[in-house]
């Protein structure tokens, strides 16, 4: 367990704590930010489809943070039991160890829906959220940020060099599910930015995601102005950039 106790409540104290803790976890710096766009309508589907690809994007790319801001419950099919979340973290309550959980090597999850619920109602509170947030994501390789359509809005508290610019949306093959994507499409559209949405297609086949892809890609053109596309698939874990990732970086787990 890495010596990271400390916690300060203020934000200044508090993202310097955090930096510092995760500089002794990682060594790395962050390369992108991946936002995962949470739709109302989902299952225990997404949240094993959502483990198994940030599982093959940590073994393919290297040191890879999860932050789990939509309540997904993506550390149960990677066998966590998370105690802990960042608004213990920020109220002092609990060292980033305790928060920041190794799940298989190369992978980490972070629970933060109860202090982006707060930054909802809190402007304040929003700022010293992606400051921590941002301080953690800046000790990875990446970070993959899970986040419920509500809360787009919160990603402009991040700064421009790292707010995502497409995201990622799960989907199931039933009306309500489609319908909730182009809510969460117009909303991300509109409160974020974001253009480019990428289908991850959950419980159906090709030729059945190729038909609802195109059907919503029309209607996302013309009233949103925004692309949707095929989520693509990942390379096999044993190419590209995994024979360079962090191989004299000791690990430690914190779990």
């Amino acid at each position: 367990m890495p010596e990271t106790r400390a916690c300060a409540p203020q934000c200044g104290a508090a993202s310097e704590d955090q930096a510092s803790g995760l500089r002794r976890l990682f060594n790395r710096r962050a390369l992108r930010w991946q936002l995962v766009l949470q739709p109302t309508v989902r299952c225990a589907m997404h949240a094993q489809a959502l483990a198994d690809r940030v599982r093959d994007l940590a073994a393919h790319d290297g040191a890879t943070l999860v932050i789990d801001a939509a309540r997904s419950q993506v550390g149960l099919p990677l066998g966590l039991r998370l105690r802990y979340d960042l608004e213990h973290v920020l109220a002092g309550d609990c060292a980033i160890a305790d928060t920041c959980v190794r799940a298989v090597p190369e992978l980490w999850v972070l629970p933060a829906a109860r202090a982006l619920d707060r930054a909802a109602a809190d402007e304040h509170h929003a700022a010293r959220v992606a400051a921590a947030l941002e301080s953690m994501a800046s000790e990875m390789r990446q970070t993959v940020l899970l986040l419920p359509a509500g809360r787009v809005a919160w990603l402009r508290h991040l700064p421009q060099s790292v707010r995502p610019r497409e995201a990622l949306v799960p989907i199931l093959h039933n009306a309500d599910a489609s319908a909730a994507v182009l809510t969460a499409v117009r909303m991300a559209v509109s409160e974020a930015e974001i253009d480019t949405f990428r289908l991850l297609f959950l419980g159906m086949g090709e030729a059945a995601a190729g038909r609802l892809l195109s059907a919503m890609a029309a209607i996302a053109q013309r009233h949103f102005g925004a692309t949707l596309l095929a989520a693509e698939a990942l390379p096999p874990a044993g190419m590209g950039t995994s024979d360079r990732r962090c191989r004299h970086r000791p690990v430690e787990n914190v779990s």
